[in-house]
């Protein structure tokens, strides 16, 4: 999942589904170092204090400590029309993902990368539904 998503999980309540996946091990996340660097860069910034506290975050790095799996990341990717993007197409690549969940519309277009699915939550839902 990428890191708006994981800013969605902190400030509302659509994304508890995530929960129950991780507890019944539907899912298993997947995080680089740069991808975990990106968050807690994205959390501090001061427009989200508003929205939820330091706990809050805490608690959402241990779910991520106990849930994710760290992959070394070797693969340098250049596809995504925004090239931010591509460290998470990489992450994907390296991690042999089945998913990448996202709302990022640069990420969302390109449909399948390497093997991997480039869905929304609600797409990934449905997916795992069947």
């Amino acid at each position: 999942m990428d890191t708006n998503l994981w800013i969605s999980y902190l400030i509302s309540s659509r994304l508890l589904a995530i929960d129950r996946l991780l507890e019944e091990k539907k899912i298993v996340l997947l995080f680089s170092p740069e991808s975990l660097q990106e968050f807690i860069e994205v959390v501090r910034r001061p427009k989200f204090e508003k929205f939820f506290s330091e706990e809050d975050v805490k608690e959402l790095l241990i779910l991520f400590d106990h849930f994710g799996e760290l992959v070394k990341v070797e693969s340098e990717v250049e596809v995504c029309r925004d090239p931010n993007d591509n460290f998470l197409l990489s992450l994907a690549k390296d991690g042999q993902a089945d998913f990448l969940i996202t709302g990022d519309k640069d990420l969302l277009v390109i449909q399948e990368f390497e093997g991997t699915r480039i869905v929304t939550f609600k797409e990934f839902e449905e997916e795992i539904k069947d």
